[in-house]
């Protein structure tokens, strides 16, 4: 397996001066890695105590720290609540992560299926139910009012920018990043958006250095899948550049999370949870 992130390609390039005279030169470009994933869950069932496994999904990703990919993943379908519910996860050769859950997991893979659908390149999609959601994670997130400045929110971007190296050289990646007041914790890339959230969330829950007052940063716009995944993450502030959707929004009133949108050095859009962040200006 390819565990290079970028890729070597030769390319064409045209460029039509002003005057209307076209150059083409031939030249190397730098390209993001995309292969498929193969993610196949093992577990105890409860009942006859006998060793099952099945493919839980076949995802798009960039290659690399799949680990943390997978555990966030598990996260968002709520199937662990943190990392010691996984007892391995071994990457083969051929793009494949088989996951050992441990024996006191209890796991039901109809319920599983019942409840969320899969959906290659993109992890949670099709599940749209905010009741179903709240059922689904029972979670106590921090309301805490006013710890957040307003200035530390607007500097996000580009704290976030600034490590985007695979972007820098490609162009065509998502990133997310988990900050706290004291600093950057992670930051991630991948050709997936909900790839990106999964790593960086699975970091943290590996690493131990989840806390309260977490804020999840996002490259793009804020849709429904990603809110599912900084709750089950019990993240209480979302940042991003571009937009949220409806059903993101939703998820913020349902949930209490901040959600910010529009985010740039200057300015914001707050959609939700306003409570959480100090705005006033120092005279």
């Amino acid at each position: 397996m390819d565990e290079q992130p970028c890729q070597h390609v030769n390319r064409q390039r045209y460029r039509l001066s002003a005057d209307g005279i076209l150059d083409t030169r031939l030249s190397e470009d730098m390209v993001i890695s995309e292969e498929p994933l193969n993610i196949v869950l093992h577990w105890t069932c409860q009942k006859t105590q006998q060793q099952l496994e099945k493919t839980f999904m076949v995802t798009m990703r960039t290659p690399g720290e799949d680990a943390f990919l997978v555990t966030g993943l598990l996260l968002s379908y709520a199937i662990i609540s943190h990392a010691e519910q996984i007892q391995s996860i071994i990457s083969s050769e051929h793009n494949q992560c088989d996951i050992t859950l441990h024996r006191s997991v209890i796991f039901d893979w109809k319920t599983l299926t019942r409840q969320f659908v899969s959906h290659s390149g993109c992890g949670i999609c099709g599940t749209n139910d905010i009741k179903k959601l709240a059922r689904t994670f029972n979670v106590e997130i921090d309301d805490k009012p006013h710890w957040l400045p307003l200035s530390s929110v607007l500097a996000l971007p580009k704290q976030l920018r600034q490590q985007q190296s695979l972007f820098s050289a490609t162009g065509s990646v998502h990133s997310a990043g988990i900050f706290a007041l004291q600093g950057c914790l992670s930051i991630k890339e991948d050709v997936g958006r909900h790839n990106a959230v999964d790593k960086v969330i699975g970091e943290i829950l590996t690493e131990n250095i989840c806390s309260d007052q977490h804020i999840l940063m996002l490259s793009g716009r804020i849709s429904f899948e990603l809110m599912q995944k900084a709750v089950a993450a019990k993240i209480p502030v979302v940042v991003a550049i571009g937009a949220p959707s409806s059903l993101a929004i939703a998820v913020a009133k349902q949930f209490n999370i901040t959600l910010l949108g529009f985010v740039s050095e200057n300015s914001c859009n707050v959609y939700h949870g306003g409570f959480r962040l100090i705005t006033k200006v120092a005279s």
